[in-house]
């Protein structure tokens, strides 16, 4: 099989589980300790508001959630990009994180959520990507 034709069978084979994937919602990650220990704990990654409220992604994929102000200043952002959905329901989506300042902080994150939209410990995986 050529590697065009295998990109497009495994392009196939998870295009239905993106259309069944409710929006990963990155207002459910404004309390995540991203940059101390993001798996430490269960991430909720959708549920966090009417889907209706989530706008839609950007040209890339990207859906944004701005912080409110901090003591008057920038409160920064919050994106999430969905990779890619297995039949069994394990995603794997991006993350950048940014407080109000000039960094900005991309993970990768792996896990499989429940019906209530939590990722739980158990198989949660976060890696840090490196600053673009």
């Amino acid at each position: 099989m050529t590697r065009l034709g295998l990109a497009l069978a495994l392009a196939m084979l998870s295009a239905p589980a993106l259309a069944a994937t409710p929006p990963v919602d990155p207002k459910c990650f404004e309390g995540v300790g991203w940059e101390v220990d993001p798996a430490s704990e269960a991430i909720q990654v959708w549920g966090c508001r009417p889907t209706s409220e989530i706008p839609a992604p950007d040209a890339q994929g990207w859906i944004e959630y701005d912080r409110g102000p901090v003591n008057g200043s920038d409160g920064g952002f919050i994106r999430a990009r969905l990779v890619s959905a297995t039949p069994d329901g394990t995603l794997v989506f991006d993350v950048q994180d940014n407080g109000g300042g000039s960094g900005t902080f991309p993970f990768r994150v792996t896990g499989k959520p429940g019906p209530d939209g939590v990722l739980s410990k158990a198989g949660l995986k976060v890696d840090a990507l490196p600053a673009s």
